[in-house]
């Protein structure tokens, strides 16, 4: 059977971390004094690649491909909420983050897509070169994923989760007197079968207190096996995520 929202290309908006501005916002700088940082954004993210799961009949995969510039009508619910504490050269950066797509295809199947993720990490700046700062990046993600599909002849639901070490090297750059630039690139290995996210985004820090920013990122997940398809836990997920995402960053 196949999903409908494997049918649809949709934009995906929902209230999630703008991972950039909160982890790498503020001054480049290392600061003697704890600094504590909180925050949110809204992000849009387009998805390219394969999702498995195994069926009664056997194993299916189904090419995937959501646009963010179609539509938005798949999301229900999100939020997400994520920020940092650091003093000197070190860093501790913290994200939760959670959306429900759903979509229904002429009120004959309806299906729901819960996924989640929680990332704690800490970033030590090991270098300065100018005005950059370098930094080396080592923590953990997990990742769920939970599939509802509600047919008329009963429910049928697929649900699989990983965790990933993580490891890493970030940048910042002040460039004005009120503005910096920050990237990130990391790799995720352990739970799935690798994962890769690079970042980058431009911080306006308009207040002593407040911070804004603008990020894009590119994070590709492998998670499964397809040659794994007869297995009767098989999920596969194996798919690129563009994400463009505003958000806004309170510091202390």
């Amino acid at each position: 059977m196949k999903s409908p929202i494997m049918k649809k290309r949709a934009t995906v908006l929902a209230l999630l971390v703008a991972a950039v501005g909160l982890f790498f916002g503020g001054d480049a700088r290392a600061q003697e004094e704890w600094k504590f940082g909180i925050g949110t954004g809204i992000q849009s993210f387009s998805l390219d690649g394969d999702i498995g799961f195994a069926t009664p009949g056997g194993g299916v995969i189904f090419d995937v491909d959501l646009d963010n510039s179609d539509t938005s009508d798949l999301v229900e619910s999100g939020f997400g909420v994520g920020g940092f504490v650091s003093k000197g050269k070190w860093r501790f950066l913290y994200k939760i983050g959670t959306a429900t797509l759903e979509d229904n295809d002429a009120g004959i199947v309806n299906a729901e897509w819960d996924r989640s993720n929680i990332e704690l990490a800490g970033v030590y700046n090991f270098a300065m070169t100018g005005k950059h700062a370098w930094g080396v990046l080592v923590g953990v993600r997990f990742i769920e994923h939970e599939w509802t599909f509600t047919l008329p002849g009963g429910v049928v639901t697929f649900d699989d989760e990983w965790t990933d070490a993580l490891i890493g090297i970030t940048h910042a750059l002040p460039f004005a007197d009120k503005w910096s630039w920050s990237s990130r690139l990391d790799a995720g290995f352990g739970g799935s079968e690798g994962s890769f996210l690079i970042s980058t985004g431009i911080n306006w820090h308009a207040a002593e207190h407040w911070a804004f920013n603008f990020t894009l990122s590119q994070a590709s997940i492998e998670f499964g096996d397809k040659d794994e398809i007869a297995n009767a836990d098989f999920y596969l997920y194996d798919v690129d995520e563009p994400t463009v995402g505003i958000g806004f960053l309170f510091t202390w």
